[in-house]
């Protein structure tokens, strides 16, 4: 979700230069990566409990900055603010209950309980909502059918550097990540149970009991408990010795991860986008994944799908991309010309016209009341 708004921000900054925004961040959080320009100011915020910020500072703070908007970016969003809001609602998961995904982290229950609690309650009061891609915005209208028409789906994109890299320029990656020198399936590894790492380490044993594991496997952002806490309740013996943990991965350096991939696996059980389906492609690897939830939407007919329920097709997709040749150049092909289907300047223009529609019915209803003509994202533009 941060890359997302982190995206969306760096184009606001050419792409808006009529209105003001100001930007709301914690002091310590320096992976925002964004200066301030005239249109674009930066507020930091004191390291307090997000959930404590949200609900009590920000609207504080929107008070303060006389915003006309307030974007929540984060599917959540104060319970009382005295503006119009829009938020971001990228996923619904937390509130389904035909979906089971029991475990995860402290972190990732306790977040869950939070938006279990928040979401209802604020998605009624926003201006308008959207959400990032057709198959999520089924889920929440199937689970809320009263919020139908306040919501507009917005693709995510990925990052401009997100290409495939020179081998020379890819050797600080190796050495920091302790890479192979030969290609290897990536994975991202997580607590989430919706990442489905288990299934996918078990479709690895399979082929690795038949004789047909024949390269590494990265596994990004799991500890090696975690990891030995899998293979141990699954009997996964001797897949140890294929896996290289590389726990956290820096966000720029995940392109010199893809480029050395032999082929990417995001066998997830459900995702809203799924953006590293595309940054992947964007890299130029073959990608591996689910054939549910929003995954055929983004990735169309660039990859190669499977099952996430069963480790068997899981094992197959992979038993294909490692001995059809022809197959995997296919994925490769088509993945590098479905990546260019999207782009972070069309998706925010779609979000600017958002802000500015919603201003601008604010403007409406002012009018009538003989109040002012005018609305200030920032610097004030008379409705029209």
């Amino acid at each position: 979700m941060d890359i997302v708004a982190i995206e969306q921000i760096k184009r606001i900054q050419y792409l808006d230069r009529d209105n003001l925004y100001f930007i709301f961040c914690f002091k310590d959080y320096d992976n925002f990566l964004i200066e301030e320009t005239e249109n674009v100011k930066i507020i930091k915020l004191p390291q307090i409990p997000s959930p404590i910020a949200e609900q009590f500072l920000l609207p504080f703070l929107a008070i303060k900055y006389n915003l006309d908007i307030l974007h929540s970016t984060g599917n959540t969003s104060p319970l009382f603010v005295h503006c119009r809001r829009i938020i971001t609602l990228h996923d619904i998961i937390y509130l389904r209950k035909d979906i089971n995904l029991k475990g995860g982290s402290i972190y990732q229950r306790i977040g869950n309980a939070y938006r279990r609690l928040i979401v209802p309650l604020v998605l009624p009061k926003a201006s308008s909502i959207f959400t990032v891609s057709e198959t999520e915005k089924e889920a929440i209208t199937k689970t809320l059918p009263e919020l139908k028409n306040k919501i507009s789906v917005v693709y995510n994109a990925c990052s401009s550097n997100f290409t495939a890299k020179p081998k020379q320029s890819t050797l600080s990656s190796k050495l920091k990540y302790g890479l192979p020198n030969e290609p290897y399936f990536l994975l991202h590894g997580n607590t989430d149970p919706k990442k489905n790492t288990k299934n996918t380490l078990i479709a690895f044993h399979q082929l690795l009991t038949k004789g047909k594991l024949k390269r590494r496997i990265v596994l990004t952002d799991l500890k090696a408990t975690e990891v030995q806490k899998i293979i141990k309740q699954n009997n996964l013996d001797g897949l140890d010795e294929f896996l290289i943990l590389t726990n956290y991965v820096n966000h720029e350096d995940m392109p010199d991860l893809y480029t050395q991939a032999f082929a990417f696996l995001y066998p997830s059980i459900r995702e809203s986008f799924g953006l590293p389906i595309i940054e992947a492609m964007s890299c130029g690897t073959p990608v591996i994944t689910s054939n549910s939830s929003c995954m055929p939407e983004i990735a169309k007919d660039a990859a190669r799908f499977v099952d996430p329920f069963d480790p068997a097709s899981i094992a197959e997709g992979i038993e294909e991309m490692e001995f059809n040749d022809h197959i995997r150049l296919q994925f490769i092909e088509k993945g590098l010309m479905r990546s260019k289907d999207f782009s972070w300047s069309a998706s925010t223009k779609k979000l600017i016209n958002l802000y500015r529609q919603t201003s601008l019915s604010k403007v409406k209803i002012d009018k009538e009341n003989n109040e002012s003509e005018y609305f200030s994202l920032g610097n004030h533009l008379k409705a029209s």
